[in-house]
């Protein structure tokens, strides 16, 4: 009885150990049958995106928007060039820099020259010790234009040309005492001594154009240096005038010299930019050799009571001739947020400009005592040509925009 009872609680047991063993099973067959429709359910998902995407049409580059904000475009065109590579809009480039920039400068310049010494004044008392005053003429600061247009083509190679131009006319006069006289410079003896009546006049023309290619380093840093070279051309012309006469008119003597210098030349020069902020300090100096054809001419032209009005004149033939110049100027620009419109940059700062020997006049010495008082023309008898530099300098505020 103990045995069989052993062998029932035995059997009882292995029935135990054995029966969950099947449940077991099929729950996990279950659960991976469950987890393989959910894997084939995702990858159909992902086949309907891929098909739907590869049928959808690409949008035409003309159509994209905007890459980047405005607000997140570089200040100054050569660091806004270097991010034109790095913006992309399906698949094709998309230019974020300004590549044409479009300037107008407004200056005052103060044309000058060595040969504005007009006319003199003289006090011949006591007679044998006489002395003389010169009399200058002094130009202002005249208004005049500067045009100017800009090619970038990549962040630190750029093309641009520009124009400037000048016009400007200045007078003076002077009058004697009872006991002086006045005249012109080559004529101060007893011959003028019914002057008391001077004036002068002096006429300024200019014109330069620049084309020049220029290359900045360190495009994306702080301080920028930009070398450039190219051509430059200019037209100075002057007319230089003085008339003297007694009162009333009945007597006079006068003058005008007229120079002109046309030429054109290479030009080379380096600007520097230090920028802060939105502000950027700027200096910049150039020099130039010009070769063009240089004219001068002096008429002279005297009243008398008794023989009317007499001209004369000396004219020389062109001369080729060689200019050198320097120009130079130091600014400082403030440059705006960028905008739909492009980006825009006011500059303010002062310029000068030399060129050497570029007018040209006649010192006529000598002059023989007429036989008639007054004269009734000039009788040279020696004369000097004089080359005198030309220059001007002023103040100036310059406005550009730069675009795409």
């Amino acid at each position: 009885m103990k045995s069989f009872t052993k062998l029932a609680l035995l059997a009882c047991l292995a029935l135990t150990i054995a029966a969950p063993r099947p449940a077991v099973a099929d729950a996990v067959s279950a659960r991976l049958d469950a987890l393989e429709r959910e894997n084939a359910a995702l990858r159909a998902r992902l086949i309907r995106l891929e098909t739907s995407k590869a049928a959808r049409p690409r949008p035409h580059p003309a159509d994209a928007g905007p890459v980047a904000p405005l607000a997140a475009l570089p200040r100054s065109p050569a660091a806004a060039d270097s991010m034109a590579s790095a913006h992309r809009h399906g698949g094709e480039p998309r230019p974020v820099a300004p590549r044409f920039e479009l300037s107008g400068t407004l200056s005052f310049l103060q044309p000058g020259a060595g040969n504005l010494e007009y006319g003199t004044l003289t006090n011949p008392l006591p007679v044998v010790t006489p002395h003389w005053n010169n009399q200058s003429l002094k130009p202002n600061f005249a208004p005049s234009f500067t045009l100017g247009a800009r090619y970038m083509p990549s962040e630190t190679n750029d093309i641009q040309l520009n124009w400037t131009h000048l016009n400007s006319t200045a007078d003076d006069a002077f009058f004697a005492s009872p006991t002086e006289m006045v005249g012109p410079p080559y004529l101060i003896g007893p011959e003028s001594a019914l002057y008391k009546n001077g004036s002068g006049t002096v006429k300024t023309r200019f014109d330069a154009v620049n084309l020049d290619v220029g290359h900045t380093f360190c495009a994306d840093c702080a301080f920028q240096m930009r070398a450039f070279g190219g051509v430059t051309a200019a037209r100075i012309g002057q007319t230089l005038s003085g008339l003297f006469e007694s009162p009333g008119g009945a007597a006079s003597s006068g003058y005008t010299n007229n120079s002109l210098f046309t030429g054109a030349g290479p030009r080379l020069g380096l600007k520097g930019q230090y920028g802060i902020g939105d502000f950027q300090f700027i200096g910049e100096v150039a020099a130039a050799a010009l070769v063009g054809i240089s004219q001068g001419r002096v008429d002279y032209t005297t009243l008398s009571p008794a023989f009317g009005l007499s001209s004369q004149y000396l004219a020389s033939p062109n001369a080729t001739r060689v200019v050198p110049s320097i120009d130079a100027r130091l600014a400082t620009a403030y440059t705006f947020a960028p905008n739909s419109l492009g980006l825009f940059k006011v500059e303010a700062g002062y310029k000068a400009a030399v060129y050497f020997d570029a007018v040209n006049s006649y010192a006529v010495t000598q002059v023989p005592t007429g036989l008639t008082l007054p004269p009734v023309g000039i009788y040279l008898a020696t004369q000097q040509h004089l080359l005198s530099n030309f220059t001007n300098h002023g103040p100036y505020v310059t406005a550009s925009w730069a675009f795409w």
